[in-house]
């Protein structure tokens, strides 16, 4: 789900009750599990408030004189203790600041004893808990989030995710709504106008990925699916799977089974299609959800069906990592996310070997987070708030460190250890440590605790000394003493042929003998290093056609960023890149990947005054005759047409823009949000008005894709509209927060786009949720200028008292700092060009 910063730490306190052992502060007590949980709950769609009551079966490891469960936002009316028969009256305590409530008993409890507890909540107005939803046609419905540490919003119970249980839920509701949860239905009782819903009993889970919805669904059943798998979406709402959802499923499954050599763990694989807000989707077991805006059109591009299959099989490989195998507390998120992105990558290659580039090299886009302030991705987490600093290096970094295990360990033993994995910890929970355990090679212990204890990655460095490779490694944020324990897969090439050797990098300096035929060196086989590299041999070019798809997208990517920080001239980086654009047909996926690098060339490294010269250069250098209405029709028209129409602004691709946008149905085009964002750009103030009324009358599920696409504005007037917009009733249910955003990509709308959130202050603490407000600066990651600094910092002086909003401020300077320090260079080497 959807960043940032400091070290690990592992605290245990200890106290004693009567013998029994504590926790840590932020920690239920340790010698208190569940047995089962039984939960009642009255949901009506159409009101604010629920009413609840639950009974929660303690098990105790000793006897105590205490019990305790989180509760957050509960009014809790009623509680009673249950023991042998007999009833107490407990007073109703509140929480501490950790959400846990401790009940001291009037007497001394062994073995089994309950808590029969009343309550009532608010439903949420965001992807929290239980939140409500407003439909297509009126028809409102609720759905739920529990990860991370959200249950509590909805129950009183023991919400950690060591702590697994069985859960019976018995739902109330109108009769005229459907009720859907992670098990199926197992009687329905109506009494007047509502019906009881009881459910079966979920097999042993934590609470994170229990469910709940309440509305009015239609029913897509795949019954030739190995599990029967039906998909729930609100009535009204226009959803339409891809053909190829059903055999994506079976394909993940079976891949899976094989690869781990475990059967799938549970009885039931369903999805619910909903609006989740941020979330893309959620490994609810037995019930998945999926956000709507996910689903890609039959027409969109390859790299968006690429995504959609692997997000599919990201979600189905959870079963086994994340709800089977339970990480043991929240510091070890990065072994249910990491895991299942290196295994849906393998499901996605294995079933569609000619469309995945989307799989390829996840660490690019983790060297961006993975800065100076970051987390590392085993961080001390202790409450709801710590975790929303996960971010996607628990998907990107985590993946690519599972990558490098297993190119050192060698695939086919790799395997074996993950199949000894998911025996050794089947249905229960497992830490880091754990899983470093499985390997005995001592190096590749200390290469999973460098990368996962430690922010940043090295810049490795390899040059010739007689017939020798030296192999040097320092830190790329420049810090002193900061190495890595890195195992390298070295390709050499003596003019026919490729052989490969390994080497495992630790300490500063390593050498690696090579023979006299030796012409060319490249350093990340397979594409998997997390790690930038320097070839200073003064050996040959390594063949570019000899390297495989992932081992040129990461040369791609290493060239970019020591463009960026001036380790080679930026013009030459780019200027290589038109020249092997040029030999390309535009419609690849190769031109693809070149045109995404001159799509970031504009949005995170030209500034105010180069981006006009770098357009110049680019227009006068790409030597490609565009026929607009084949690009549009191919797989990656889209980012075509964003970089001639956004930032070339060649009249054609406006026009293009323009004629598809106004013919029928034109929201259901695979680029219409790209045709949005070159309109909103070119747009006058008349003109984008009429875009924002248009807005207004799409479909749901066309919106949350425009409304991002509006946001690529050109002028402060329409910078006001935009700001003024998201924070409309249009807009009601939708995240706005990161939205902000848009103009300010735009360098030359920075300081007016600071100006204008300045004067809506009130507005968006009124509509942005008080967790979400410390990630507001984020917004202003790309500024790059001493006077645009200026401006943030005036921004949000009257936001310090925002918890969380102080870190999140350094971090943004921090990176306003160093792009100002770069981007003279680039601004130079941009004009020299020209």
């Amino acid at each position: 789900m959807n960043l940032t910063q400091i070290g690990y730490v592992v605290v245990l306190c200890m106290s004693l009750w009567l013998g029994a052992a504590y926790a840590a502060e932020h920690r239920l007590p340790q010698h208190l599990s569940l047995q089962q949980q039984i939960v009642h709950l009255e949901l009506d769609p159409n009101k604010v408030t629920l009413i609840g009551s639950t009974t929660l079966e303690f098990k105790l490891e000793k006897p105590s004189q205490i019990l305790a469960y989180h509760s957050k936002n509960l009014n809790i009316k009623e509680v009673q203790l249950i023991y042998q028969g007999k009833h107490w009256s407990l007073p109703v305590t509140s929480p501490n600041r950790y959400e846990i409530i401790e009940h001291e008993l009037p007497l001394v409890v062994e073995s089994s004893a309950q808590l029969h507890i009343v309550y009532s909540a608010q439903y949420s107005q965001h992807v929290e808990g239980v939140f409500q939803v407003k439909g297509n046609q009126g028809n409102n419905y609720l759905l739920s989030q529990f990860q991370s540490m959200e249950a509590r919003r909805v129950f009183p119970t023991l919400d950690e995710p060591d702590k697994k249980t069985q859960f019976t839920f018995h739902i109330t509701t109108p009769k005229t709504y459907s009720v859907l949860h992670n098990t199926n239905v197992r009687s329905v009782e109506l009494r007047d106008n509502m019906k009881v819903s009881e459910f079966s009993t979920t097999p042993r889970m934590n609470t994170d990925i229990l469910t709940l919805a309440v509305g009015k669904f239609k029913t897509q059943a795949f019954p030739n699916t190995s599990l029967n798998t039906k998909v729930y979406s609100p009535a009204g709402n226009q959803v339409s799977l891809p053909d190829y959802f059903s055999s994506t499923i079976e394909g993940a499954l079976s891949f899976l089974e094989q690869y781990l050599a475990k059967p799938f763990p549970f009885k039931r694989l369903d999805f619910v299609i909903g609006n989740f807000g941020s979330v893309a989707a959620m490994e609810n077991l037995g019930l998945i959800s999926l956000n709507e805006n996910q689903i890609p059109q039959p027409n969109a591009s390859i790299h968006a069906h690429c995504q959609f299959r692997k997000l599919l099989a990201h979600e189905v490989a959870h079963s086994w990592f994340g709800n089977d195998i339970t990480m043991a507390w929240y510091d070890d998120y990065w072994l249910n996310e990491s895991f299942t992105e290196f295994i849906a990558a393998k499901v996605t290659e294995s079933l569609y070997p000619n469309d995945a580039a989307c799989t390829h090299i996840p660490q690019a886009k983790a060297f961006y987070d993975d800065n100076s302030h970051a987390l590392p991705l085993i961080f001390d987490v202790k409450n709801r708030e710590d975790t929303l600093a996960y971010g996607q290096l628990h998907y990107t970094k985590g993946r690519a460190i599972l990558e490098m295990l297993e190119q050192a360990a060698g695939e086919s033993a790799f395997q074996k250890h993950i199949q000894q994995y998911v025996l050794s910890f089947a249905g229960g929970n497992v830490s880091t440590t754990q899983f470093s355990e499985l390997f005995k090679a001592r190096h590749l212990q200390r290469f999973i605790a460098s990368f996962t204890q430690s922010t940043g990655f090295p810049l490795i460095s390899v040059s010739k000394n007689k017939q020798h490779l030296v192999f040097e490694q320092q830190d790329w944020l420049n810090r002193e003493n900061q190495f890595w324990t890195v195992p390298l897969t070295i390709k050499l090439w003596d003019g026919r042929n490729i052989s490969q050797r390994k080497l495992t990098l630790e300490g500063d300096q390593e050498t690696l003998s090579i023979t006299p035929q030796t012409k060319a060196v490249f350093i990340d086989a397979g594409g998997v290093g997390y790690f930038r590299y320097v070839d200073n041999t003064g050996l040959e070019e390594f063949p570019f056609s000899k390297l495989n798809a992932s081992e040129q997208a990461s040369f791609r990517d290493n060239q970019q960023a020591l463009a960026i920080t001036g380790y080679i001239n930026y013009m030459d980086y780019i200027q290589g890149i038109v020249k092997e654009l040029n030999q390309l047909d535009i419609d690849t996926s190769e031109a693809n990947e070149l045109i995404g690098k001159l799509l970031d060339a504009f949005l995170e490294h030209a500034q105010l005054g180069s981006q006009e010269k770098l357009a110049d250069y680019l227009n006068r250098h790409i030597k490609h005759k565009l026929d607009w209405s084949d690009i549009l029709a191919q797989p990656f028209g889209g980012d075509t047409l964003k970089l001639f129409g956004l930032y070339l602004k060649r009249p054609t691709a406006i026009a293009a823009a323009l004629h598809h946008y106004k013919k029928p149905h034109s929201q259901s085009h695979a680029y219409f949000s790209d045709m949005v964002s070159v309109l909103a750009n070119s747009a006058t103030k008349s003109e984008y008005k009429q875009l924002i009324k248009q807005f207004k009358q799409m479909p749901s599920s066309v919106k949350n894709d425009m409304l991002s696409a509006l946001g690529y504005v050109s002028s402060e007037e329409n910078v006001a509209l935009y700001y003024d917009l998201l924070l409309s009733d249009a807009t009601q249910g939708m995240v706005i927060d990161y939205r902000f955003q848009y103009p300010i990509f735009n360098p030359a709308l920075r300081l007016a786009s600071a100006k204008q959130i300045k004067k809506r202050e009130s507005e968006i603490f009124k509509r942005v949720a008080q967790s979400a407000l410390q990630w507001f600066p984020y917004n202003f990651l790309l500024a790059c200028s001493s006077a645009q600094k200026h401006a943030v910092e005036q921004l949000f002086l009257d936001w310090q008292h925002i918890e969380g909003i102080k870190g999140k401020l350094d971090i943004v300077k921090d990176n306003i700092d160093q792009c100002t320090q770069r981007s003279q260079k680039i601004s130079n080497s941009i004009s020299a060009a020209n």
